[in-house]
């Protein structure tokens, strides 16, 4: 902590000396203006969050090809890959095998599970080509987006699509049946803009080589299709119409646990569709209204074997979320500008593994939200939000923030915010039945309730979080430098953890009346999920984006978390975030048209709970080398990408081991 104040003093003073050889050309005249902090879209000086922006050019030169591995150079966030499910990513530790603490949003709307409240990060319907920018929240942000965002918000912006206008081809081959097609086409007239893609992708992530570290299968294979729309019937209007569909399959399971973990396939769908109406009526204002259909699929089926027999299980998974919102953007001036709108969403979902006996279960969230920014001084930004919401339990939350920036001088802010949140419970935590029923060749056993997992006892309390940060945002023009670091704090109170009991014994719920176990399996052991005490983190982070004319670009980040688990809570959540984590990106420009870029990334030793385990601390370098073809400003391209050069390390758990890869990819576009 100490040496993150340090950091801190020095940025603020760092002296404004100029650098040789640095022209206005290399520095951006302006910073981007960023929405998902507040809603109003506004410089990352005067933010009232701290926001990290990954824009194309950074995407490129990472050489990644999948959405949540660019979460690696984002200071404080944390990724995971693993062969029994989804990647996971989470934002200052408590994560496990479904994460559900933060918000991930596509062109503002909600990409997150509705029955987890988790991401499927593989079966987004986009791929990386599809994607403008991503505006990542590095803090809790309930203020403008409700109890969702109580780690923060990862927005992916896609394309618009006059953005593309043309076709484009993306083929890339690589090692462990590493292979990815993508092909786009775009068309803009006076009153109409579309964009279409396609995508069909394979890989093996994880071999099952027999052996500890290599005990696990995963292949997938995914297509995906993202469309987009946007009709303009007068010059003040708009109306937009977004698609996307992913379909896939994996086969996965273990050599060394054939009764557990047994070969299959498990095959998902997602859809999602946006419908929106845009208005501009005024400079610096809008009123929309947005419609959003987001729904996943799940069917895997796979013989489980114990105690001389065996039985067929199907974890089949249907979830759907329907969401309406009304927003409008204000601006009465260049010192007041407001956003507030009304939205209300539906979330449902249907399993009988995961929901026994329960059909289909549902919940109605209703949402009001404000933001204002109001510059009272020429050096001072006042910045205001409030989210209130209803939860379908009954629960009012109101989620208020105040934040003040303070302009040290035109090109340096200083910021400090403070405020509360929440976390509802998701529907799978709220309503949890896990149950294993026995459809094997015992005749007495047929149908009946052998096993069950998690189960739901009591109405949850939503988590609560405050927080406060002081940041600081500065440019250098005359170093073409960014500097963005921050010191935080923030404490949790009704942390929603599970603990363990003894069907029949000490559980605190009823047996179901077609509860059979066999006495050869043994006792039967259970979840439940309650509310037990508090979590304070504690940290910093600091992020650089420097460029210079002949040593290309490099970006840096590094975050220092503690975790610190209060009375009644498992002392396992203070191991869920590394000390210290460390990015790099340096990119650069070579003659004849050659680039060339090396990522290096860096996570101390923590820990994953419940499916997850002890992950020690590992480094990664991976090396990205280009060829431009065709003239300056041409983004065809053959490039040859190296993943993990370094050797291979473990994520998630000791024995999920991520390998090398190698692919060269071939980017044409006309």
């Amino acid at each position: 902590m100490r040496r993150s104040v340090h950091v801190f003093l020095l940025t603020v003073w760092l002296p404004n000396a100029t650098a040789e050889g640095i022209t206005e050309e290399i520095f951006l005249a302006d910073l981007p203006q960023v929405l998902t902090a507040s809603r109003i879209a506004t410089s990352p000086l005067h933010t009232p969050a701290p926001v990290t922006v990954i824009d194309r050019e950074t995407i490129r030169a990472s050489g990644f090809t999948e959405i949540h591995e660019v979460m690696r150079l984002v200071p404080g966030y944390l990724v995971a890959d693993r062969p029994q499910g989804s990647p996971v990513v989470v934002n200052r530790g408590l994560g496990d095998a479904f994460p559900n603490r933060l918000l991930v949003l596509v062109d503002g709307r909600s990409v997150v599970n509705p029955a987890t409240g988790a991401v499927d990060w593989q079966d987004l319907p986009l791929r990386m080509e599809d994607v403008e920018r991503i505006e990542v929240v590095r803090g809790p942000n309930q203020a403008s987006y409700g109890a969702g965002a109580f780690q923060g918000v990862i927005h992916i912006i896609t394309r618009e699509p006059g953005e593309d206008t043309g076709a484009g081809l993306i083929l890339a081959r690589g090692r462990h049946g590493y292979v990815d097609n993508y092909a786009r086409i775009g068309r803009s007239t006076t009153r109409f803009d579309w964009r279409l893609s396609l995508s069909s992708r394979a890989a093996t992530n994880f071999r099952d080589l027999g052996t500890f570290d290599h005990a696990y299968q995963e292949d997938i294979e995914r297509q995906t299709l993202t469309g987009q729309l946007v009709f303009r019937p007068v010059l003040d209007q708009e109306w937009l119409l977004g698609i996307g569909l992913s379909r896939g399959e994996d086969w996965v399971g273990s050599s060394l646990a054939p009764a557990t973990d047994p070969y299959r396939a498990r095959r998902q769908r997602q859809r999602s569709l946006r419908l929106a109406w845009h208005k501009h009526y005024a400079p610096g204002s809008q009123l929309s209204v947005e419609y959003g259909r987001f729904q996943r699929n799940k069917r895997e089926s796979a013989t489980l074997s114990g105690a001389g027999t065996s039985t067929l299980v199907q974890d089949d998974l249907d979830a759907a979320r329907d969401a309406l919102e009304l927003q409008q953007i204000h601006a009465w001036s260049d010192d007041v500008k407001a956003v507030w709108g009304a939205s209300v969403r539906r979330d449902r979902a249907e399993s009988a593994r995961q929901l026994h006996a329960l059909g289909t279960v549902e919940a109605t969230t209703w949402q009001v939200f404000a933001n204002l920014d109001w510059r009272i001084h020429p050096a001072w930004l006042l910045h205001t939000g409030l989210t209130v919401e209803r939860l379908s339990q009954g629960d009012t939350l109101l989620s208020p923030r105040l934040a003040l920036n303070w302009s040290l001088n035109p090109e340096q802010s200083l910021r400090l915010s403070a405020g509360q949140g929440y976390r509802a419970p998701t529907l799978a935590e709220n309503h949890a039945r896990q149950v294993l029923r026995y459809f094997g060749d015992i005749p007495a056993l047929h149908g009946k309730i052998i096993d069950i997992g998690g189960w739901a006892v009591q109405p949850l309390q939503p988590e609560l979080t405050r927080f406060a940060e002081i940041g600081y945002v500065a440019r250098y023009p005359r170093h073409a430098l960014v500097v963005d670091t921050r010191l935080f704090v923030e404490r949790h109170r009704r942390y929603i953890d599970d603990t363990s009991c003894t069907v029949g014994t000490d559980c605190p719920f009823p047996v179901p009346t077609d509860y059979l176990r066999p006495p050869a399996l043994g006792p039967d052991k259970a979840d439940y999920l309650y509310n037990t005490g508090g979590v304070r983190t504690l940290g910093g982070d600091l992020s650089l984006d420097w460029r210079h004319p002949s040593l290309g670009r490099v970006l840096v980040s590094h975050a220092i978390t503690r975790i610190r688990a209060g009375a009644g809570t498992d002392r396992d959540t203070e191991r869920t975030a590394p000390r210290h984590a460390t990015s790099l990106l340096w990119s650069l420009p070579l003659p004849a048209g050659y680039s060339a870029s090396l990522g290096y990334y860096r996570v101390g030793d923590m820990m994953w709970l419940n499916d997850g385990d002890v992950q020690p601390s590992y480094e990664r370098v991976d090396l990205k080398l280009a060829k431009r073809l065709g003239g300056k400003g041409s983004e065809d391209e053959l490039a040859l990408t190296l993943q993990n050069l370094n050797g291979t390390h473990v994520e998630f758990r000791k024995d999920h081991t991520v390998q090398r890869q190698a692919f060269v990819t071939l980017r044409l576009a006309w």
